[in-house]
Parts: C-alpha cells; sequence; structure tokens
C-alpha cells in the first residue's frame, strides 16, 4: 500500500494554513466515537504519518466506509480531499470509481489536473481506471455528465493512465537482477499488442521523450522542460536514456520522420560535443605536463568518454530504424574507435566497438572484438557471455548452411560455459536474454545445466 503517494509537498500545506477536519466530524465526544470518525479527523493532522496512518484505516474499514468518505469529499479542505480521493481509488468499486470521476470534473481545473496526477500514479487504481476505458471509452466519457468541460478531462485522465503504463511497461524491461543490457526484442511488450491502435504510437512518443529528455505534454501537467516520469522511480538517469534509445530503435520505422530527425539533430550535436571534448583533453593533457593521471586530464576523460557512449546509443538507435543507411556511419565511428593510440582506455575503447559490432548485427567481428577486450585484461565473464550471445544470434542469419548454424551453437554453449568460468551469476537476466533463444531451443539440456550449475556455485568462480 502506497504511503507517500498523496504529493507530500501539497499535503504539506495542511499544517502550513491551519486547516481542520469538517466539524460534522468532530460532533461526537471523543470517547463515543467510531474508528472511521477519529481516522476522517486525523486526516488534517500537521503530522504527516499520522495522515498516512489515517488512510490505511479508511482503507480497512471499506466498504463500510464508503458512503461516509463520498460524503466528505466535495466539502472538505483540498489537502484532505487528496487523501479521500486515495482511499475511494483503493476501494475499486463503482461507486467509488464514478465517485472520483464526477469529483474530477466538477472541481476546479487546477486539482483536477492534480487529482489526474494522483489517480495515475496509484498502480491498481490506474489500471482499474484503464480496464473501464478500454472496455468502453464511449460510455467513460459519458460519466463525465454535462459537467463543463467534463468530457476533456475524462481524455486528459486516460492520457495521463496510458502514459503512466506505458513508463511501468519500460521500466519492467530492466531485469529483476538490475541489469539493463540490451537484446532484440527486448521492448517488444510496448507495441501493445491486443490493445488500442494508438498505443504503439503513444509508446514511440513517451519513450523517445525520455531518450532525448524531452518533456511530453499530458494532461495539463509537465508541458515544457525535460522529461518526468508520472510515477517514482530508482533507474538512473544515463541508464534510463539508453533503455529508451534501444526501446526506440525497436518501436520506430523509417516512416517515422518526426522522430528520425530529433535523433539525428542530436546525433550530429553529439559529434560537435565529442569533437570539442576530445581537443579539450589534448589541452588538458599539455597542461598537466604529460601526466595521464592527473585530475585535470582525467575529468576532461570522464566528460569526452560520456559523450562517446551517447553517440555510440544514438547511432545505434538509428542504425537499428534504418540499417541500410546507417551502415556507413557505423562502419566509420567503428573505425575512428580503432585508430586511436592513446594509452589510456583501451578496454572502455574497444568494449564500445565489441557493443557497437554486435548491435549492428556484424556477430563474427564483435565476437574478435570481444576476445580482444578479454585479452586486454576486460572482465572475462561479460566478454565471454557477449560472445554467446553474438554467436547465438549469428546462427539464426538467414541461408546459413546446417553445419554453420550448428558450429555456431556449439561455440555459443562453449563461450556461455566459458563465463560461468569466470564468474557470470546473473541467471535471471540469462533467462531473458533473447540473444540466446537458439541455446534455449538447441541445447536445452545443456543450457539448464548450466543454470543449475550457477545456482550452485554462483558465487565461486573457477578461474582467475
Amino acid at each position: 500500500m502506497p504511503t507517500r503517494s498523496l504529493l507530500a509537498s501539497t499535503l504539506a500545506l495542511t499544517a502550513l494554513l491551519g486547516l481542520a477536519a469538517p466539524a460534522a466530524w468532530a460532533d461526537a465526544p471523543p470517547e463515543r466515537r467510531t474508528p472511521s470518525q477519529i481516522a476522517l479527523k486525523r486526516l488534517a493532522s500537521p503530522v504527516l504519518a499520522e495522515r498516512e496512518a489515517a488512510v490505511r484505516t479508511l482503507v480497512d474499514l471499506l466498504p463500510g466506509v464508503r458512503g461516509q468518505v463520498i460524503e466528505a469529499l466535495p466539502g472538505s479542505p483540498w489537502s484532505i480531499q487528496l487523501h479521500l480521493i486515495e482511499v475511494l481509488a483503493q476501494d475499486g468499486s463503482e461507486t467509488a470509481v464514478q465517485a472520483l470521476l464526477t469529483h474530477l470534473v466538477r472541481t476546479e481545473a487546477t486539482q483536477a489536473a492534480l487529482i489526474q496526477r494522483l489517480l495515475a500514479r496509484l498502480p491498481e487504481a490506474a489500471a482499474r481506471l484503464l480496464a473501464a476505458w478500454r472496455a468502453d471509452p464511449a460510455a467513460f466519457v459519458k460519466r463525465a455528465g454535462d459537467a463543463p468541460e467534463g468530457a476533456e478531462r475524462l481524455r486528459g485522465l486516460v492520457l495521463l493512465l496510458r502514459r503512466a503504463e506505458i513508463e511501468g511497461l519500460f521500466l519492467g524491461r530492466k531485469s529483476k537482477s538490475g541489469s539493463t543490457g540490451y537484446y532484440k526484442g527486448q521492448y517488444a511488450v510496448l507495441r501493445g499488442k491486443g490493445l488500442e491502435p494508438d498505443f504503439r504510437d503513444h509508446a514511440l512518443a513517451v519513450v523517445t521523450g525520455i531518450a532525448l529528455d524531452e518533456a511530453l505534454p499530458t494532461a495539463g501537467i509537465y508541458t515544457s522542460g525535460v522529461y518526468r516520469f508520472v510515477r517514482p522511480h530508482l533507474v538512473d538517469e544515463w541508464e534510463l536514456r539508453s533503455m529508451a534509445l534501444n526501446a526506440v530503435g525497436e518501436l520506430a520505422t523509417a516512416d517515422d520522420h518526426l522522430v528520425v530527425t530529433r535523433l539525428e539533430d542530436r546525433l550530429i550535436q553529439l559529434m560537435r560535443e565529442r569533437t570539442e571534448l576530445q581537443a579539450r583533453m589534448r589541452i588538458r593533457y599539455r597542461e598537466a605536463g604529460g601526466d595521464y593521471d592527473s585530475k585535470l586530464f582525467q575529468d576532461a576523460l570522464l566528460e569526452w568518454d560520456d559523450a562517446l557512449g551517447e553517440y555510440l546509443d544514438h547511432l545505434s538507435c538509428l542504425h537499428q530504424i534504418e540499417p541500410v543507411r546507417y551502415a556507413g556511419f557505423v562502419r566509420r565511428f567503428v573505425e575512428e574507435l580503432r585508430g586511436y593510440t592513446w594509452p589510456f582506455m583501451p578496454i572502455r575503447r574497444w568494449s564500445y566497438i565489441a557493443a557497437l559490432l554486435i548491435r549492428a548485427g556484424w556477430y563474427d567481428e564483435a565476437i574478435d572484438a570481444y576476445r580482444t577486450v578479454i585479452r586486454m585484461r576486460g572482465s572475462k565473464a561479460l566478454g565471454y557471455y557477449n560472445m554467446a550471445c553474438a554467436a547465438a544470434s549469428a546462427s539464426r542469419k538467414v541461408g546459413l548452411s546446417k553445419a554453420r548454424r550448428t558450429a555456431y551453437v556449439d561455440d555459443a554453449l562453449m563461450y556461455l560455459s566459458l563465463s560461468v568460468d569466470y564468474g557470470w551469476s546473473d541467471v535471471a537476466w540469462m533467462n531473458e536474454d533473447r540473444d540466446l533463444e537458439a541455446l534455449r531451443e538447441e541445447r536445452a539440456n545443456a543450457y539448464a545445466h548450466i543454470v543449475e550449475r550457477i545456482k550452485a556455485e554462483w558465487h565461486v568462480p573457477k578461474k582467475r
């Protein structure tokens, strides 16, 4: 049950404004008050913990207190209304839903926007409302009755609910283990199979906004500035953008001209940035007297590396959307990275090369690049795991002979086993990873044996 889902900064106004519960709630002497009366009165407490406890009490008393909550809703101070709305949202009955929507379409516009956001922030309530809308969109909008602008507010609510749903599906593609690698088909769920025809378009707008950190206008909130999630999350900003670019690459096509143009503009900007940062890094190196370990140089190196990684993600995204058009750009960037002769960051540069090659579907070259990373004393566990993914994916290429296909699968099994030898232990991600489908299907027993081996020995690397 959510405990801080009511916009704490807004609710703190209760104490500041000296708001109290309606007098009718306190008519009975203290010793004769029912648990519901006590809870309703505590909603006006200046202490957040007491208000949250009161909400929990009222939810526990449902459906018996439903009528009291609905009756109290219109005449209560605004900060208390938010608590009552949460109680009704968790009720979920048809009566409670109708009361919520009636209040939404009749209240003041600014408050209506906050109610829309609150309902979208409560997963169970949002799911119920979306289900009601999907069952009969016309009937859902008619709930507004004859209230001015009521139908528009309900449509705005649906847009916000869908945005929260898409964000949840997107964030859910981060593995339960915490991994955020990428495999083809990872974001297929965002196509909304079996849902409304424009679901994919809405999902593409959301993930493009996340990838480019641009606001997505929705239901009267967040109309400008950077992208903001409807519900709280714990995923790092850079991780989010990388995930979102992978999602855009899966959802977009060459016909999504506006999306492609925005990505191209950002790619050009990143090209300029990394060129400028590379020049600055050289200047800092000279200023540090040729000391690669100086803080002056290392700070400049870090900025350049960030721009390099972001450029790679954008280029990979565009290549996935239009592979023929961007193949040359990918090849030139790979050659640029290979051409660097600096004595610093060699593993990082070759990891970028390998990642770019495997995303582009150039699997044999990717395997060679990961071998180079391993020779440079990069992570053997991760390197061999990615080689397994590349070999398994290569086995699915169209036009391969049976012998060649079998050889790729055998190599993938060998690389996966080696990755476990060197400490690979992420079973959750491995079982989700579609790049390994060939192994799971064609070497099911061997794959299952590796899984059991990890579960039994995941904390004990076999080799150094």
